[in-house]
């Protein structure tokens, strides 16, 4: 898909989920390389850089899109060449080797979450509670549940009911799904064995997960069930993000008169109420993932 394309689909939430707006953002790239008309290194930099501008301004709250896009950018000043075919040539090939390597990772993470479900979490018959939807998440489950009885829980996130799109996934495999209101919160997550959710930016205070997170992680607090953070390493992010307004049209269409709304995407989960962090390294607290992180993204 060609930048603009998919600048439009990340605003208009066709294309969803941290993973799949920073591999989008990648192909992107990949497309700008492949048509770019630059004739030198210098203005193939720039081409770059503008097209990195327009896929941040496309979802703000995206860090996992930004340092890819921003791991490829270095990758470009770094090559020793500056003949402009070579240097379009190596993006180009490097592109499609951190596009793999991203897949990879994600593989890797699937992997480290089903082993722990399967061998770590004793229970024979395992609840689940899960909000919005997360690739990895639902990957996570679906193979787990080969191994063992699962069954989730989970709710519809509006405005958008990306929580459906979730339901409909671990259903389609079998996995029995209840799925509830966001105000029968309490009620889908009171009896379950354990809490996943995926995030959107890992920062050293918070994680930043879809609207309703804040409030989940309190009631997991108040009803001791443990939230684990299913999320790679390259959605950490030193600094503070910011929290994506979204549309008012979403939640009320032709609002009425004297009727303000509010539709912010996203909230802060605190540290203190997670439990450990699922990632690409292992079954991490944070501290050991922050630093994990860092490693990480010594491009930066």
């Amino acid at each position: 898909m060609k930048l603009v394309q998919t600048i439009k689909a990340i605003k208009k939430v066709k294309i969803q989920g941290a993973e799949n707006v920073a591999t989008a953002a990648l192909k992107a790239l990949e497309s700008v390389t492949t048509n770019t008309k630059a004739k030198t290194k210098v203005q193939f930099l720039l081409e770059i850089k503008q097209a990195n501008k327009m896929l941040f301004k496309s979802r703000p709250t995206e860090p996992e899109m930004r340092n890819y896009c921003n791991e490829i950018l270095s990758f470009i000043k770094k090559f020793p060449e500056n003949d402009i075919q070579q240097v379009k040539h190596a993006a180009k090939e490097h592109i499609k080797h951190t596009l793999i390597k991203k897949q990879e990772r994600k593989e890797l993470l699937v992997k480290v979450g089903e082993i722990f479900l399967v061998n770590e979490i004793k229970k024979k018959n395992l609840i689940i509670y899960t909000h919005c939807h997360s690739s990895t998440v639902t990957s996570i489950i679906k193979k787990a549940s080969k191994k063992k009885k699962i069954e989730v829980r989970n709710t519809e996130t509006r405005p958008l009911f990306q929580g459906r799109t979730t339901a409909k996934e671990l259903a389609s495999v079998g996995i029995k799904v209840t799925h509830f209101v966001d105000a029968a919160m309490i009620e889908a997550i009171k009896d379950a064995d354990l809490i996943l959710t995926g995030a959107d930016a890992v920062t050293n205070t918070a994680v930043y997960n879809k609207i309703g997170s804040e409030l989940l992680a309190q009631l997991a607090n108040h009803y001791h069930i443990p939230l684990y953070i299913c999320t790679s390493l390259w959605k950490y992010d030193a600094k503070k993000e910011q929290i994506e307004q979204r549309n008012p049209n979403e939640v009320w269409d032709h609002t009425p008169k004297n009727i303000h709304i509010q539709n912010p995407a996203f909230e802060r989960i605190h540290i203190k109420h997670i439990k450990k962090f699922i990632c690409e390294h292992g079954v991490l607290k944070s501290k050991k993932f922050f630093k994990q992180a860092k490693r990480t993204q010594s491009f930066l």
